[in-house]
């Protein structure tokens, strides 16, 4: 963590390394490179959140009457700091309103990152035709950087865009200015956090999330007689070197991936590496530093074998679906 100077190489072959339940989907859609941070054991990680969350956007809540002023920057930034706080040995910190250029790399360690969000679009209109059908549409910009070289590692927009219809006549926010005690109770704010969940959700769950990976380091050897594992069950145990101190629970589906690499012509990156999933394990033995998985699914052409990887959220499911479907329900 001393060490904060790394080549583009040396991070290509890290990110190469981090594969995951929906990793190949992604590379086939053509998805933005993955800036997935893999977690060490033991290791926790800083993530700087600049702050307030920019409103970009025409609409201002104010405080109160006695408040003119505008606090829905607070308000989404109180909300995205809770999410952030249930990721696992994640500290959140804030940089309040600091520029990426005024950023000073002796703040940081070598693979922290800051995040910045921007609500660059909030619209909503109401039509009244027996009843009152609301409509809004809510855009977020998110840049992650790495921190050290305040290089931009990923950039993503988010939308929302949906309707509502009231059987009743509402007057939802049809008097200027707009209040927060009447706001916070109306499907704007509602979408608001929806959205501030899809950011949060493609930065803990999604192909650009932080994960924890290990390997198959051994087969699971049946002592002789053992009655509570069979000659032809073994033949699906492995050891991994990922236990109880990782987070990991007897249950947890863990995907196993290979990848494949290949020289290019490109001289910015001379080596690519095509990572893809080669099965699944069930963990059905905890320890404190290692676990014995069983093989539920393997590839008949590539079956799994030592050397291979693991890996697994540090949030969300390990029930061999991701939790993060993306925002249209699947990437």
């Amino acid at each position: 963590m001393t060490n904060r100077k790394f080549s583009d190489r040396k991070r290509l072959r890290l990110l190469s390394a981090i594969v995951f339940l929906t990793v190949l989907p992604v590379i086939l859609v053509g998805a933005r490179a993955a800036c997935a941070i893999v977690a060490e054991r033991g290791e926790r990680f800083n993530l700087y959140l600049v702050t307030p969350i920019q409103n970009n956007s025409v609409a201002k809540v104010w405080g109160s009457r006695y408040y003119p002023g505008d606090v829905l920057p607070e308000k989404m930034e109180d909300y995205f700091l809770r999410r952030l706080r249930q990721i696992p040995r994640l500290d959140p910190i804030v940089i309040a309103g600091v520029e990426p250029e005024y950023w000073t790399a002796s703040w940081f360690d070598m693979r922290d990152v800051v995040v910045k969000i921007s609500l660059e679009e909030f619209y909503y209109r109401k039509k009244d035709t027996l009843g009152s059908k609301v409509r809004w549409d809510v855009a977020l910009h998110m840049y992650i950087y790495d921190a050290p070289s305040r290089r931009i590692i990923y950039d993503s927009v988010i939308e929302r865009r949906d309707d509502r219809f009231y059987v009743l006549y509402t007057d939802m926010l049809e008097t200027k200015p707009i209040y927060w005690d009447e706001f916070k109770n109306t499907p704007y704010w509602s979408a608001i956090r929806h959205a501030l969940d899809d950011a949060f959700e493609e930065l803990a769950e999604g192909y650009n999330g932080y994960r924890i990976v290990g390997q198959i380091v051994a087969k699971a050897e049946r002592v002789d007689g053992s009655l509570s594992v069979s000659a032809k069950k073994q033949d699906k145990l492995y050891h991994i070197n990922l236990g109880r101190e990782d987070s990991v629970k007897v249950g947890d589906i863990f995907a196993v991936t290979r990848s494949s690499s290949v020289r290019t012509i490109a001289p910015e990156t001379p080596e690519m590496h095509f990572p893809q999933i080669v099965g699944r394990v069930r963990v059905v033995l905890v320890k404190g530093l290692d676990a014995v998985v069983e093989v539920i699914k393997e590839s008949s052409r590539g079956p799994i074998q030592l050397g291979d990887s693991v890996s697994a959220p540090l949030y969300g499911g390990r029930d061999g679906v991701p939790a993060y479907r993306g925002r249209d329900g699947g990437f």
